[in-house]
């Protein structure tokens, strides 16, 4: 069995994950292949070249927060609740927000170092809480990361993102030890 939620972009097309393809036998198995795969693609990327930034962030209009602003300072689980509901709801967060919580009509999607600082968030709280929900989203956002080329992410990115697929690896092994 080859895992249902990889070989096609999964931020340019959204999976609903309604009637999850999750009850092989090997589905599992499927899973971690995958991950191991990323992994091993993202640490050849760690030694290469880094892309130039994009400028379409560094043209924020006034009265918006940077989306990776709101993440770094969501230390709770109610404060990062509102982007887990319009990750599950939309599957893409965007680059800013007005303080109203809804986005800028004008950002962008987000950049994959935010998604990966997300996912870093989505870790704390699924390994301190036991958070069944945020390990959910969790598993969601890391297949969407898992879907980019290797070459998309930053050097630095792909570190922090190999970190996030080891981490997702341990906490999906302790919720199956658990069961």
């Amino acid at each position: 069995m080859s895992y249902p939620y990889s070989g096609r972009d999964l931020f340019a097309e959204p999976e609903s994950y309604a009637y999850a393809a999750c009850a092989a036998e090997d589905y599992i198995g499927a899973w971690k292949q995958n991950r191991n795969l990323s992994i091993s693609n993202l640490a050849a990327r760690m030694h290469e070249e880094p892309i130039p930034p994009d400028a379409v962030y560094s043209q924020q209009p006034m009265n918006t927060t940077a989306l990776s602003t709101l993440l770094e300072r969501a230390t709770t689980a109610a404060a990062l609740d509102p982007f887990v509901i319009k990750f599950e709801v939309f599957r893409r967060l965007f680059a800013w927000y007005c303080d109203d919580g809804r986005r800028h009509p004008d950002a962008p999607t987000a950049d994959l170092g935010t998604y990966i600082l997300f996912a870093e968030c989505l870790c704390e709280l699924a390994e301190k809480r036991s958070s069944l929900k945020h390990l959910s989203t969790l598993l969601k956002l890391c297949d969407a990361l898992a879907s980019q080329a290797s070459n998309s992410f930053q050097p630095q990115d792909a570190i922090r993102l190999i970190d996030v697929l080891k981490r997702e690896c341990a906490l999906v092994d302790r919720m199956l030890q658990a069961a």
